[in-house]
């Protein structure tokens, strides 16, 4: 059954006469509407913060605040949409929030891996919006898997592999390594341990490749995504011919 009109404003689905009132509008009042009760106009102003103007900054921080506390569906999407329209400097103000808003990320090891056939979508908000930015974000992720919590670097390398697998120029040998190094600089997380098989899956690189067959083969949940990850390598080898 489609949603009635009166649903989907109570999940914060804003009319394009919502978002119209406050393209305008200047910062103070539409920091004012990003906290009505309002769910279609804390929409509406999320859709016109300016991520590029000269309060970049202060957008970001207020957006991921909000984020944090927002319930209504349409009105996360456009949080997430904006913050994904943002630069590096964005992206640096996102990175602490990771593994922070929301309860859908891998608390601990699935019982089977992703039937996807490409990188699956990450499943942390701020995770997967730093997947869907710009390319430049990416020595961002590997300087925080030097710097950051494990659970920051958990979420992290979901939005590395994501962004390494549909922007190619990113797999390369050196960006391997420094992935493949936080098997040994957090032996002891069985999560991130997966989470670097699953994201080699986007590196074609002989580092890459040698790993994961020293996995394969393996009756559990790491040598089922070694090998999977070696299917989706052999698949995009052969597609790039």
């Amino acid at each position: 059954m489609k949603s009635t009109q009166s649903a989907l404003k109570n999940r914060g689905m804003a009319s394009p006469e919502e978002l119209a009132a406050c393209a305008d509008l200047p910062w103070d009042q539409l920091v004012g509407e990003l906290h009505s009760a309002d769910p279609c106009r804390r929409t509406a102003a999320a859709r016109c913060m300016d991520l590029r103007s000269k309060s970049a900054e202060s957008a970001a921080d207020l957006l991921l605040e909000q984020l944090s506390q927002e319930k209504c569906l349409y009105t996360r999407l456009a949080i997430c949409e904006a913050l994904e329209k943002g630069t590096a400097e964005t992206a640096k103000i996102m990175l602490p929030w990771l593994g922070r808003i929301g309860n859908n990320q891998y608390k601990a090891l699935p019982y089977k891996v992703s039937a996807k056939k490409s990188f699956p979508l990450p499943r942390d908000l701020i995770a997967r919006s730093l997947a869907r930015m710009d390319a430049a974000v990416f020595p961002l992720l590997l300087q925080l898997f030097n710097t950051g919590s494990e659970q920051q670097i958990s979420e992290a390398l979901d939005a590395a592999g994501f962004l390494a697998f549909y922007h190619p120029a990113l797999a390369t040998r050196e960006n391997a390594k420094q992935i493949l190094r936080l098997l040994h600089s957090h032996s002891g997380s069985e999560i991130i341990e997966w989470k670097v098989l699953l994201c080699l899956s986007a590196f074609p690189v002989p580092e890459a490749v040698q790993v994961l067959e020293g996995y394969a083969g393996r009756d559990d949940i790491f040598g089922k995504e070694a090998e999977r990850s070696l299917r989706l390598i052999k698949n995009r080898a052969f597609t790039q011919r």
